[in-house]
């Protein structure tokens, strides 16, 4: 029997978005904007470089055209508040954690989106795609 032909830059652009979009659901920033917006914020150490590294992992990747503005709002967000993380001001940190939370679902949204019509799933449940925990870890 014969298989049929792989695109092997298709599928390399679908792992790709996966990787990322995997990646970036399993940060935490629900969990992180709650706390930073909070009434008594408190700043994680660990915070900085988990918000640079699922930067690097949404920069890293060719994003469909009608998702790359949104990526490119999410490394921007990304690169601010950790920026403002590193300097350990509770007192500056909520606005740049609400601008990442909102890029954040955003593009998680979208990425997932776009693959589920990849996929030729037309039908979604409404709410959160991503299914990635709410809580700062």
């Amino acid at each position: 029997m014969d298989q049929p032909e792989i695109n092997q830059e298709a599928a390399a652009r679908t792992a790709g978005l996966l990787a990322a979009l995997t990646h970036i659901d399993n940060v935490g920033f629900h969990g992180i904007a709650t706390n930073l917006t909070g009434a008594s914020p408190k700043i994680d150490r660990n915070w900085a470089a988990l918000i640079r590294n699922a930067r690097i992992a949404v920069a890293v990747i060719g994003w469909p055209a009608e998702i790359q503005a949104m990526a490119g709002r999410f490394t921007a967000a990304a690169e601010h508040l950790a920026d403002t993380v590193d300097k350990r001001d509770t007192n500056v940190v909520a606005e740049p954690a609400k601008e990442l939370h909102i890029a954040y679902h955003a593009l998680s949204d979208a990425g997932w989106g776009h693959l589920a019509a990849t996929a030729g799933i037309t039908k979604e449940e409404k709410g959160h795609h991503h299914g990635a925990p709410h809580q700062a870890q």
